[in-house]
């Protein structure tokens, strides 16, 4: 089979999970429900054999759709859920590949609240989660997924700065059965208010690191090695937000693809809807 073949998994499964963060350090409000649709598509000709960047010859194209769910037990406990749909079609290969996606439940812990004392420290959240993969096809050209099942440990940091300026970090550790490698991702966010009433913007740094030797192309590669391949990426991303006043929120974000190994060479970008009661 042709090498440029061989390399048509899915356009995003390896950035998603970069963007979309494992939670957040401010849970919920007691009795609050937040529930949010991502949308996120991408497109591209290039793609990292290894870490060096080589034309496919033919695009890829890729959309996941994400719904998101958490609830606010009390001030300290929330609980959240995460399922989607995805697709992803090669330029030169008629067959589209569409199914649903891994889906994931979690619990995350409110250690550290910084607005219930003044004491200068940040807010520190964990959370704990399992994810279950999806029953789509592994070793198809254009696999939506890695379909594995196992855990997810973040710590979960955020802080206000001022009025207008808050951070947030994200350090996640991902645990996977069937072979598939274990990894460990971060995201780091500047939160800007502006002076338009309801409007921010976010500034993240993220990545990836997997603990994998195998690589595409690499010496007896097979298809069936793809969700057995080393993914790192680092990515950057832009956002802006609004919030309405009846709950509703908006958020656009563009993600710029910094560097990578066996990943699409790809920007992607996310559009989000969420409403909170």
């Amino acid at each position: 089979m042709p090498l440029n073949k061989l390399l048509t998994t899915v356009l995003l499964c390896a950035s998603s999970s970069v963007v979309l963060a494992e939670g957040s350090p401010w849970v919920p409000g007691d009795g609050e429900f937040r529930v949010s649709a991502d949308l996120m598509t991408g497109a591209s000709d290039q793609f990292f054999i290894g870490d060096v960047s080589t034309d496919l010859g033919g695009d890829i194209e890729g959309t996941f759709l994400w719904f998101n769910g958490v609830y606010g037990y009390d001030d300290r406990w929330a609980f959240d859920i995460r399922t989607g749909y995805a697709q992803s079609q090669f330029e030169t290969n008629p067959v589209q590949q569409e199914d649903i996606s891994d889906t994931s439940f979690g619990a995350s812990y409110q250690f550290i609240n910084e607005f219930a004392a003044d004491n200068g420290l940040p807010t520190v959240t964990v959370r704990a989660g399992y994810t279950f993969g999806g029953g789509y096809e592994t070793d198809v050209i254009d696999a939506i997924g890695d379909g594995a099942s196992g855990l997810d440990l973040s710590l979960l940091v955020g802080k206000s700065l001022t009025d207008q300026i808050s951070v947030a970090g994200d350090l996640t550790y991902r645990q996977r059965d069937d072979d598939v490698a274990d990894a460990v991702k971060y995201l780091i966010s500047g939160l800007f208010s502006t002076p338009v009433p309801g409007l921010g913007v976010q500034l993240s740094l993220g990545g990836s690191r997997t603990d994998s030797d195998v690589n595409i192309g690499g010496p007896d590669f097979g298809v069936d090695q793809f969700p057995l391949t080393d993914r790192d990426l680092d990515v950057l991303i832009l956002g802006a937000n609004y919030g309405f006043d009846n709950g509703i929120g908006v958020n656009v974000s563009y993600l710029n693809l910094l560097d990578g190994t066996n990943v699409p060479d790809t920007d992607v970008t996310t559009f989000s809807v969420s409403y909170s009661f």
